[in-house]
């Protein structure tokens, strides 16, 4: 406490040192106004897309949590594409935008690539989420990133140059989430990356519309405003650089159509510390020439801000909110066994998610609230759902490979799924760590969890469909 106390002093009295003040007005957001988010008046509607329903829009928020989430978010996905009910059969054909944070950004990015590689080779055959699922999706979600950020840090080569352990990573999503390393053995070296301009078309463009368009969301490092990866907002920062599979890029005209899509899901899971943010070059202001960026849960672990802002500019009749929302946080104790004061330390440690979490206990009403006078439906897809209504207890121990196995084979069944082993399901999948790796037996029980939750909240899919 002494050092407490003397620390503080001592950052008083430096700060008290400064006599002089120099004003400037020249911020990109003066104190109090909103940061930009999408536009979509500058692009061609998405309801253009061969097949669509101009009478329904929904928009897919999926949350943060590394491969938990990213896993979770793929078998939502497959529940949906499975979806029977109120007129309509395969919800996912339906989805127009999908505004993802950190590894939610991979199963969105896993789902826009499927799409991508189907419209460019298989264009008149149906398209099946599932089958990319089995083929390559999968695996793309069960590699270890980790791995890759490890052997970046520890790359003499990396170690001087203005690469990093981040770039690294980007360079990881597009080959393995985005598909361009299966891309370059079909094509060769011509393979293209997905780029933000594949699923954002101009207004006055002659391109045709194929893709929902894919929204990450990141952070901004100086002033933590939420920042969504779009081309109209890219332009607002004007960013004319990135970094993309190691190699630095400069244009001297906006670059944001040509951005590719894994800079930012990149961007918007560069957990502070563990992964070094993304830098972009801008033309806004030459004595501050670069814009950092980093983890999108900073602002927004949803990434439902962003879907509710392009919903309200849709005119359809129809139009659903779908949360996917992988926080494991399960319910923590609210009281502690201990009487004295928390160690500082330990308080330190819990303020990085602090914010996450105070957001998250009144998540649900303000997302209720916000959509209400915007006659939009949300309809919320978590963990929790296991436990709505479940009043069954769980075992007192739960054996995590045993339990595993055997629930893999019940939910494989299609048996009907009792209340304890719901409970037994929940503790299995919050269990699963925030981490950028996934063990085979804890991405199946995503899956197919993802698939099970999706059925559960049938009713609630059919309500906001009428």
């Amino acid at each position: 406490m002494r050092i407490t106390l003397m620390l503080l002093f001592f950052s008083l009295w430096l700060s008290s040192c400064n006599k002089a003040l120099y004003p400037d007005r020249s911020h990109f957001l003066r104190d109090g106004e909103l940061a930009p988010t999408v536009d979509l008046s500058t692009y061609k509607s998405v309801q253009e897309r061969p097949g669509q329903n101009p009478d329904l829009c929904i928009a897919v928020a999926i949350s943060g949590g590394g491969s938990r989430a990213a896993n979770f978010g793929v078998g939502i996905m497959l529940g949906l594409e499975d979806f029977e009910g109120m007129r309509y059969q395969n919800l996912l054909k339906e989805v127009d935008y999908l505004s993802t944070v950190s590894g939610g950004g991979f199963a969105g990015g896993s789902y826009i690539a499927a799409l991508y590689d189907h419209n460019r080779l298989r264009p008149d055959a149906p398209f099946i989420f599932g089958d990319y699922v089995k083929r390559r999706v999968r695996e793309a979600l069960s590699y270890s990133y980790v791995g890759t950020l490890v052997r970046a840090n520890f790359n003499p080569r990396l170690w001087f140059t203005h690469v990093d352990d981040g770039d690294a990573l980007e360079r990881a999503i597009d080959d393995q989430v985005l598909g361009y390393k299966s891309r370059r053995k079909a094509m060769g070296s011509d393979a293209p990356s997905i780029r933000l301009g594949d699923m954002f078309i101009p207004k006055d463009s002659d391109l045709p519309v194929r893709l929902p368009m894919h929204i990450t969301n990141s952070s901004t490092v100086n002033t933590m405003q939420i920042f969504p990866f779009t081309p109209d907002v890219l332009e607002e920062y004007g960013v004319v650089g990135y970094t993309h599979r190691m190699q630095k890029e400069v244009n001297e005209f906006p670059a944001s159509y040509i951005v590719p899509l894994s800079v930012g899901i990149k961007s918007s899971g560069s957990f502070p510390v563990l992964i070094s943010n993304t830098t972009l070059v801008s033309s806004y202001s030459s004595e501050r020439p670069f814009l950092h960026l980093f983890d999108g849960a900073m602002t927004d672990n949803t990434g439902y801000y962003t879907a509710l802002q392009v919903l309200k500019q849709e005119t359809a009749r129809h139009k659903i909110l779908i949360i996917i929302d992988a926080d494991a946080v399960g319910n923590r104790y609210t009281f502690s066994e201990k009487e004295g004061a928390l160690f500082s330390l330990g308080v330190a440690a819990r303020l990085p998610s602090s914010g996450l979490d105070a957001r998250r206990a009144t998540l649900v009403r303000d997302i209720m609230d916000a959509c209400m006078p915007a006659r939009i439906e949300p309809v919320f897809f978590g963990f929790n759902v296991l436990l709505e209504g479940n009043e069954a207890a769980p075992p007192a121990v739960i054996k995590i490979q045993d339990e595993q196995e055997r629930m893999i084979r019940v939910l494989k069944s299609g048996a009907e799924v009792s209340d304890r082993d719901k409970q037994i399901l929940y503790e299995l999948l919050t269990y699963i760590g925030t981490k950028y790796t996934i063990e085979p037996a804890e991405q199946e029980l995503l899956l197919l969890g993802g698939q099970l939750i999706v059925r559960l909240r049938q009713q609630q899919l059919e309500a906001a469909l009428r």
